[in-house]
């Protein structure tokens, strides 16, 4: 069951990838916009030598990657909208075998469509790992894609209408991200807004990242930020499945 519904969503993104392109493009329109003002402020948290890359790269990552993990929600709605959700119910699958089916294709390609970005601001930005490890990193990526769209999932099921999802998506990417240092380093955050920071997996993500590329850290360095976003990802995936109701109406798009 699991592969059916991969491969269908497979098949919907293959006839409209437009969503992705867009999605693709947008962080890499702003990221050379910010890149040297980001470049200042961590030369004055005593990063002399960055260049900038090392904070806008990961950080508008960040912040687009939720409106790519939030895609698996929309996927969905839109069974409920197009009345293909009772097929699925008539299947002997369980609901974590739906979830599953539905998380697991937009889990790698949100990996993909972050790696993608790393690798054209290297090539663009000059983006380096500075001794980094690269195996950190793409851990770092899959652990953020995990946790990101266990939240949308623990959403999806909680939430009545596509409406909803939406304006948590929207405001969710900018808040959180904000928040987690996404958008300028954390440092430069509000009193209040350090303190709360690290309930958001995007403030872990990007330690992790910063760490990587301004430090030089290996993957044992990255392991307890890792541990939080994975940590973080099983409980709400054991809450979205917990709350997942099979015979619960959803409303799509009207």
């Amino acid at each position: 069951m699991i592969r059916s519904i991969i491969r269908v969503q497979l098949r919907i993104l293959r006839a409209d990838p437009w969503f992705l392109l867009i999605m693709f493009l947008m962080p890499l329109v702003v990221m050379p916009l910010l890149k040297k003002s980001m470049g200042l402020a961590l030369a004055d948290g005593g990063y002399e030598n960055a260049t900038g890359a090392e904070q806008v790269v990961p950080g508008q990552t960040v912040l687009f990657g939720f409106f790519i993990a939030g895609t698996v929600g929309f996927s969905i709605f839109r069974e409920h909208g197009w009345k293909t959700w009772d097929r699925l119910r008539a299947s002997a699958a369980s609901p974590a075998t739906l979830l599953a089916g539905f998380a697991i294709p937009w889990i790698v390609i949100h990996v993909i469509w972050q790696a993608g970005l790393f690798i054209i601001g290297g090539l663009w930005l000059g983006l380096r790992l500075n001794g980094g490890s690269p195996f950190a990193l793409l851990l770092t990526l899959l652990a953020y894609s995990v946790c990101l769209v266990s939240i949308i999932l623990l959403a999806t099921t909680s939430f009545r209408t596509v409406q909803q999802l939406s304006a948590l998506q929207n405001v969710g990417a900018m808040v959180f991200s904000g928040l987690g240092g996404a958008i300028v380093p954390v440092e430069q955050l509000p009193g209040w807004a350090q303190a709360v920071a690290p309930a958001t997996p995007a403030y872990w993500t990007m330690k992790a990242h910063q760490s990587i590329l301004l430090d030089g850290a290996g993957l044992g360095d990255v392991l307890p930020s890792l541990g939080v976003l994975f940590g973080m990802s099983v409980v709400f995936i054991v809450l979205a499945v917990r709350r997942f109701r099979l015979d619960e109406t959803k409303e799509f798009f009207a």
